[in-house]
């Protein structure tokens, strides 16, 4: 979105009344309700035929869009709703991958998938670093792994002092496991990373960092080149930052990464 289509969305947002909503111009299958909407008092939502989320959460699927007939593994599944999320995408047609480590998370993963109904999915309670895979069989990944949860609105933490120790400690393993993604999965051909961080180190860094690495085999994708918060370096511009003041939803950044086809000249 330009700056004025930001300011009309921003219109469109305060209008809306209890009754209302509408369809989002930049995020397929994304409904803006009113804050403040008692979805327990309705049946389209009883009923699971729609889902909550903040708009930001929805956009590491949308950069990955798999087809129906795809493999698509979801790295960090719990609690299911970016699952959820890519195997409508699927039309529940094709492989879902959903892995979680945590032992409650994975029940809630579970139970989350069956009642909405997802049918293609294949959940394992697993280390995504060490389990085994038909790894040159799936298309697409979702990597969306543990942060600092700083780009969450609303967190007791506001106003802590940033640990920078515990940030360097994330940014090893979030690099770690792009790096893992990337050289393990051979046939993927599209692979997104996300979070729900405000902090550089785990976002820019990380893909800079694993750019310097891959620049050969895998490329960023623009996919949505109209949203207006983008990466902070050169580099990254193609990546997507999401915030409250700039895109009304939570703090959020996502990279999404394809493989360059390279074409034998005889």
């Amino acid at each position: 979105m330009c700056e004025e289509q930001v300011a009309g969305f921003r219109k469109s947002v305060k209008r809306l009344s209890n009754l209302k909503y509408f369809i989002d111009p930049e995020v397929e299958h994304v409904l803006v309700f009113p804050t403040g909407t008692k979805f327990f008092d309705y049946d389209i939502y009883l009923n699971r035929h729609i889902l909550l989320m903040d708009k930001a959460s929805c956009l590491p699927c949308l950069a990955l869009s798999p087809p129906p007939g795809s493999t698509v593994l979801d790295a960090c599944a719990a609690p299911g709703n970016k699952t959820i999320c890519l195997a409508n995408y699927l039309k529940n047609k094709g492989v879902l991958y959903a892995i979680e480590l945590n032992r409650r998370r994975f029940k809630e993963l579970n139970a989350n998938l069956k009642s909405a109904g997802v049918k293609c999915a294949h959940t394992l309670n697993d280390d995504f670093l060490t389990v085994t895979l038909p790894f040159d069989e799936i298309d697409y990944v979702l990597l969306d792994p543990s942060c600092s949860g700083s780009g969450i609105r609303n967190r007791a933490d506001d106003t802590e002092v940033i640990d920078e120790e515990r940030l360097e400690r994330l940014s090893a393993l979030q690099t770690r496991m792009i790096t893992h993604v990337l050289t393990k999965f051979s046939k993927v051909k599209r692979v997104t990373y996300s979070t729900c961080s405000i902090y550089s180190q785990e976002n820019e860094q990380v893909v800079e960092t694993i750019l310097d690495q891959f620049s050969d085999t895998f490329q960023l994708v623009d996919f949505l080149p109209e949203w207006p918060s983008r990466g902070q370096t050169e580099r990254t511009r193609a990546c997507l930052r999401a915030s409250p003041d700039d895109t009304l939803t939570n703090g959020f950044f996502v990279a999404c990464f394809e493989r360059i086809i390279k074409m034998d000249i005889q």
